[in-house]
């Protein structure tokens, strides 16, 4: 496990089989996760969600997200957080807003 705790952000990385992370960034809470192909940095636009109950982006919540190719590589990870925090706090991260209906209701 890495703890993370600077001046634009906290919380923890997980580098086992699957990557995940959460805790905190300008108040708002973020969550780290992989698929097989990529690493992906969620930031919960509602303040009040706790970063342990992310991802919820564009399903339960609207929001932020970065994503990047898998590297399973802990400077190359912190690299990505790191940029993820940035294009955040610049204002050019990519938003999704929340899906209000489910594709059955389409």
């Amino acid at each position: 496990m890495i703890e993370l705790n600077n001046k634009n952000y906290s919380g923890v990385i997980n580098i086992n089989s699957k990557i995940t992370g959460y805790g905190e960034v300008q108040g708002y809470s973020w969550c780290l996760s992989s698929t097989s192909t990529t690493i992906i940095v969620e930031i919960a636009e509602d303040q009040t969600i706790d970063s342990k109950s992310l991802p919820l982006v564009g399903y339960g919540c609207g929001g932020w997200i970065y994503e990047q190719p898998l590297t399973k590589n802990e400077n190359d990870i912190l690299t990505i957080i790191n940029t993820a925090v940035a294009l955040f706090s610049e204002n050019k991260m990519t938003y999704f807003p929340a899906v209000t209906c489910s594709c059955s209701d389409l």
